[in-house]
């Protein structure tokens, strides 16, 4: 019951994730927060919006760089245009094996570089070649390289010694984890309060500060979003997707779905199913 993002690196010679995201406004709200071990670098290539790390607030706009680093709670919303950012996840065993541990560096969480955003560029253009490319591999590996020595020895420092998940924000990944995993269950406020250890109060106030979203929002947000990939790919009616979801009933299934994605569930389907269902 966590939210830990475990990434999957389909090629050991490119331990890396790389690519570009896109969320358009009225995409205001936070999308669903996730943690991960592997350092993540983002470039703003166009809009402005907010990225959450942990209990920071980070508004950024085209030419940012953004660092979250290792077990930060993270996610992102667009602000008043499209907002489009370049990706990159760098599998800590790539760290490792060049004699750096991101575990135990703290990079700057936000700043401008420009020979990180000639480098980060230079990546869009590598990964559009065919794989099979000469020397596309090396060259790859190569930058990512040198994109890491800039960030350790330009916007790096130790890592403090109290770095590790403790106290509010161990709570707060613990009842995400424990929201996504029984969101089809009738839960209530005192359930998750009990479970992560914190008055009812406490945890109420926390989960908003850290979050953004009140407890029944976040579990509502939770419930859409599983109804969204139901109504994608699955041939149930809207009544059973919103009861599997968690929903009382279809009527408020079907208003809050309208609330939260801004379309009623059977346009929603009618416009995300493919062809043959």
């Amino acid at each position: 019951m966590n939210i830990y993002e475990t990434h999957v690196i389909k090629n050991p010679q490119l331990p890396f994730i790389f690519h570009c995201y896109f969320q358009r406004f009225p995409h205001r709200g936070f999308g669903q927060a996730n943690w991960h071990e592997n350092i993540e670098i983002i470039l703003v290539i166009n809009g402005k919006g907010t990225i959450m790390s942990d209990t920071d607030r980070i508004a950024v706009e085209r030419g940012d760089i953004v660092i979250i680093n290792t077990n930060r709670l993270h996610n992102f919303a667009a602000r008043d245009e499209a907002l489009a950012y370049r990706c990159l996840i760098v599998d800590r065993s790539f760290c490792l094996s060049n004699h750096f541990d991101t575990n135990a560096i703290e990079f700057d969480k936000h700043f401008r570089d420009a020979e990180i955003e000639r480098l980060l560029n230079r990546l869009t253009e590598e990964y559009t070649l065919p794989s099979d490319t000469p020397y596309r591999t090396q060259t790859i590996r190569a930058t990512v390289l040198e994109i890491m020595a800039i960030l350790c020895r330009a916007h790096s420092r130790p890592a403090p010694s109290d770095q590790n998940d403790k106290g509010i924000l161990a709570a707060i990944k613990q009842a995400i984890g424990y929201i996504r995993s029984e969101s089809h269950r009738d839960i209530a406020l005192d359930d998750i309060a009990v479970f992560v250890g914190l008055s009812k109060y406490h945890f109420a106030r926390e989960f908003h500060r850290v979050t953004g979203y009140t407890f029944v929002s976040y579990l509502n947000l939770t419930r859409c979003e599983k109804a969204k990939q139901l109504l994608a790919e699955n041939s149930m009616s809207i009544g059973d997707i919103g009861h599997v979801c968690g929903f009382v009933n279809r009527s408020y299934f079907t208003r809050t779905f309208r609330a939260y994605v801004g379309m009623l569930p059977s346009v929603y389907r009618e416009s995300h199913q493919s062809p043959q269902n």
